[in-house]
């Protein structure tokens, strides 16, 4: 796996299953292997926190970005290898953008779609130029391909935004994913 610095998209909650936290753990693990920095949304808990504590665990460098309003509500993880706070939310998303040349998005709530779609959006319109994928873990992205798929089908996009992102079934075919990307 080429290093990189990669931007993971995810929720600060575990959510309802606990193979979406075990998959965000995997791919903390599986980044630090490989020698690329995480550069996330810097809190301590849900997938985040399981993210972040798997690569530091595994001897990995994370940087957390984190809007000064939220540093009470998402408590920051206290043993990054960097912290940037920032003014708001939509400084957090172009800082998490500008510090990583790759993205990746595990499941995660609106905060996370949020992000993967302004990622998108910049992507189409040419104001970013970084490989972009999610990780399928447990199917939860199939709507948002099938939305898409509608979109497109609607005359809302062009065929060519579904090449915008790649869909990986699951962790392990993140490695590969990186090396082409």
């Amino acid at each position: 796996m080429k290093p990189r610095r990669v931007c993971v998209l995810c929720g600060a909650a575990a959510g309802a299953a606990p193979g979406f936290a075990a998959a965000a753990a995997a791919l903390g693990e599986l980044l630090a292997a490989g020698g690329s920095e995480i550069v996330y949304g810097g809190s301590s808990s849900g997938c985040m926190g399981a993210l972040a504590d798997a690569a530091l665990a595994a001897g990995g460098r994370v940087t957390g970005v984190v809007p000064r309003q939220l540093i009470s509500n998402e408590r920051p993880h206290q043993r990054l290898t960097d912290l940037e706070i920032t003014d708001d939310l939509a400084s957090r998303k172009l800082r998490m953008f500008a510090r990583s040349n790759a993205i990746i998005a595990l499941p995660g709530g609106t905060g996370t779609l949020d992000e993967l779609f302004e990622a998108l959006t910049m992507k189409r319109l040419g104001f970013l130029g970084h490989p972009i994928a999610v990780v399928n873990v447990l199917r939860f992205y199939d709507p948002f391909v099938t939305l898409l798929a509608q979109c497109i089908d609607e005359g809302f996009a062009d065929r060519t935004q579904r090449g915008l992102f790649e869909v990986l079934a699951d962790v392990a075919a993140v490695g590969t994913w990186l090396q082409r990307a």
